[in-house]
């Protein structure tokens, strides 16, 4: 269990919404050492909406996409005022979760690091002559 967040836990699913937003049965959720919940009374568990979105990685029943749309439809029906806050831990989730870009001298830096020099040399020159049609996303963050 986590300490208690300074969100309304009627934002977060129950368990067994949850299940329902993974496409899983809830007793494969509470079967989970791992899992991150939040105790409302006695007996109500609640997700984090991050740890909805770790689970739909790791089950993967249903796409990112589709769980986090749900996600943050059912906080604005249930916890209207708290559902900016599960939108912002999806976008975090996100976020945190998009593999780092290595700039074109790191790259490079770890190319010679792990392959043979001639095996090097041949990516250098591909990697070198391809800048011009790298993505505009690339060119533009400076990579």
């Amino acid at each position: 269990m986590t300490p208690t967040l300074d969100i309304s836990l009627l934002a977060y699913p129950t368990l067994t919404e949850a299940a329902l937003l993974l496409g899983v049965s809830a007793s494969t959720l509470s079967r989970r050492d791992d899992l991150v919940c939040e105790r409302m009374g006695e007996r109500d568990k609640r997700i984090p909406a991050v740890e909805v979105m770790r689970l739909a990685a790791v089950y993967r029943k249903r796409s990112l996409g589709e769980v986090a749309a749900d996600l943050i439809g059912r906080a604005q029906e249930r916890s209207p005022e708290h559902a900016e806050h599960v939108r912002e831990e999806v976008e975090r989730f996100f976020e945190q979760s998009r593999p780092p870009m290595l700039s074109e001298s790191e790259f490079l830096t770890e190319a010679e690091r792990a392959l043979p020099a001639e095996l090097y040399e041949q990516v250098r020159r591909v990697y070198r002559a391809s800048e011009g049609t790298r993505p505009p996303a690339l060119v533009s963050a400076g990579r």
